[in-house]
């Protein structure tokens, strides 16, 4: 090969690199980009126009090409272990957990993967030419500038201007919000479903909103307001317990236990108010099914790719005193919050104040509780121990404030993923699926069967208590979203709970199974109706408040007469007088007035 020759092929391949670094790196995506062509062109646009203004900027095309590859390859990499692990693939959201690497690194479960390997060997390989082109390609600054100035302008034009949908339809984001995120990166490509998850923007201003209508809206709820309970108010004690991931693991058919996990929800589910949660999360993301309760605002009227506690700017200052501790503590209660961890996860403790909580008791305020497990190393607070302060905390403020009642918020975390093999140095129920799950399934089942069963007598000790004070006191305890038990739907699936091993792929009745979680209500001056069906947790606060008879603010009223209508929804369900949807009705007033009243809210 002559010389010449040599030179122009090593000026012409930094231009190739962008192409042959997505193939590489969507090896850990989708094998999509072949029939979407448009998309191909646009995601290599991604690359190739950052990978010139960083040319034009370092003066170099290896450094600026192995830097690229790096921040690629690791956002693939970490997208792929990601949808792997839980089902959905890395969103610009996400970005913000890299404050808790520690606490996500405890988390996770990762196991090789050839498919990643091979992609990071592919990446490394086409590297290598873009170490010889250096030798070769040396721009001078007139020419960097002319490069940096033209990239800059084409991308700006393309991707971040108003005018960048008539440049390219494929760019209208309309259809973005009826996809799932794994089917818009498998349709789009990874780095372009990014992108349109990234840009996709805050909720849109509801099409029948405006002020006449909130004036219409607010007349109607006000007008059909219940009239105030006559007499004396009770005032209650109020106790809400959002257990990590309990459920009842007798629903997985094909297997047996050496004993009941959860024999105190067992004994209770019939004798106090019980039903199922329609949670607005699988496996994870425990704070969107906190936000929910605290707030009453739902997740399915947020905006696109949204955790609302990392948009507290939004979802938290904007509520401005309408949360639910806040009503409750306008009504004369202390309120205080309790978590067995870590308080700046998903920043709640910036969040809790706002959200009217007198006090927030984390992981750091407390000292030597009680352990009991790990994941990888990271010691975790019995969910006994949770207890033991929790009913401190009752006891303490009986004493010091015998005329103030109280209002606590409670979130347990010994029942967290993962469950390994070695989470606990012991475990006391058996699993027997006879050879259906390997060993390594078995183990996981096991460890949530010890930790679940913790949660349960967590639950039997609340009851006993309830029964045993003379403060009016009422009890909600209930599950945040089922566990991840393996990889994705991995053990539900082999165990025939569901046939589906892709989230997205789960049939109607499959989503309710996957998404529903127990919960219990008792009290002990009063008696609570058997159940409040299927329900959401924004309308759980809500009927949890109007238990306890205080007076509520306009929102909740609306709440509560919204349930009237439909009472559940999360983002692939809706559930009115018991008829379970994967749509929402087209045309529904109560849904078109919650919209509303949570986009006027916020």
């Amino acid at each position: 090969m002559s010389e010449t020759l040599k030179i122009r092929m090593h000026k012409i391949y930094p231009h190739i690199f962008p192409v042959l670094l997505l193939l590489a790196l969507e090896i850990q995506n989708a094998p999509l980009l072949a029939s979407n062509p448009v998309a191909f062109v646009i995601n290599c646009a991604l690359i190739y126009l950052p990978l010139m203004i960083l040319i034009s900027v370092i003066g170099k095309v290896f450094p600026a090409g192995l830097a690229a590859s790096l921040i690629l390859l690791t956002f693939y990499t970490v997208s792929f272990y990601r949808h792997s692990q839980t089902g959905q693939v890395l969103i610009p959201i996400d970005l913000n957990f890299t404050r808790h690497l520690k606490s996500m690194a405890a988390f996770s479960n990762l196991t090789f993967s050839w498919r990643s390997f091979i992609s990071i060997i592919c990446v490394g390989l086409i590297n290598v030419p873009m170490y010889f082109c250096s030798k070769h390609i040396c721009p001078n600054i007139k020419k960097r500038g002319v490069v940096f100035a033209v990239s800059g302008v084409i991308m700006s034009m393309l991707f971040f201007m108003p005018f960048s949908d008539n440049i390219l339809p494929a760019l209208n984001f309309q259809d973005a919000a009826e996809l799932t995120y794994n089917e818009l990166y498998e349709s789009r490509g990874a780095l372009f479903g990014f992108y349109t998850v990234a840009m996709a923007g805050e909720v849109g201003e509801p099409a029948t909103y405006g002020l006449p209508y909130m004036e219409r809206l607010v007349n109607r709820v006000r007008r059909n307001m219940k009239p105030a309970a006559k007499g004396k108010a009770v005032n209650p004690d109020v106790i809400i317990v959002m257990s990590e991931a309990f459920w009842d693991p007798a629903k997985l058919p094909n297997v047996t236990f050496s004993e009941d996990p959860v024999p105190n929800y067992r004994r209770l589910k019939d004798q106090v108010t019980s039903g199922n949660l329609l949670s607005p999360v699988f496996g994870g993301l425990t704070s969107n099914t906190e936000f929910e309760l605290l707030t009453g605002s739902a997740m399915r009227f947020a905006a696109y790719g949204q955790i609302p506690y990392y948009k507290g700017d939004v979802y938290v200052d904007r509520d401005e005193g309408r949360a639910l501790p806040s009503m409750f503590g306008k009504n004369g209660y202390r309120t205080v919050g309790l978590h067995t961890y870590t308080g700046a996860f998903f920043d709640r403790y910036l969040h809790y104040p706002k959200l009217g909580f007198d006090e927030f008791i984390a992981a750091e305020d407390i000292k030597n509780p009680l352990i009991k497990g790990e994941f990888h190393g990271q010691e975790i607070i019995a969910d006994e121990y949770f207890c033991d302060k929790l009913l401190s905390i009752l006891d303490d403020n009986a004493l010091e404030n015998p005329d103030q009642p109280l209002f606590i918020f409670g979130i347990t975390m010994q029942n967290h993923t993962p469950y390994l093999a070695d989470k606990y140095k012991e475990t006391h129920i058996k699993a027997d699926s006879g050879g259906i799950l390997t060993y390594e399934d078995t183990a996981s089942l096991e460890a949530y069967l010890e930790g679940v069963h913790d949660a349960d007598a967590v639950l039997g000790r609340l009851y006993d208590y309830v029964q045993g004070t003379e403060r009016p006191t009422i009890v909600v305890y209930f599950g945040d979203h089922l566990p991840f038990l393996t990889q994705i739907t991995g053990v539900y699936a082999e165990l025939g709970y569901v046939e589906a091993r892709a989230l997205e792929d789960l049939t109607t009745e499959e989503l309710y199974k996957m998404y529903t979680t127990p919960y219990l209500a008792f009290a002990n001056y009063t008696d609570l109706p058997d159940t409040w069906g299927d329900i959401s947790p924004y309308y759980l606060g809500a009927l949890t408040a109007d238990a306890a008879g205080i007076r509520k603010n306009l929102y909740y009223e609306f709440l509560i007469q919204a349930f009237e209508s439909f009472q559940a929804m999360n983002e692939d369900l809706y559930i009115a007088d018991g008829e379970v949807s994967a749509e929402l009705p087209e045309v529904s007033t109560a849904l078109t007035m919650f919209e509303a009243f949570q986009y006027d809210k916020l």
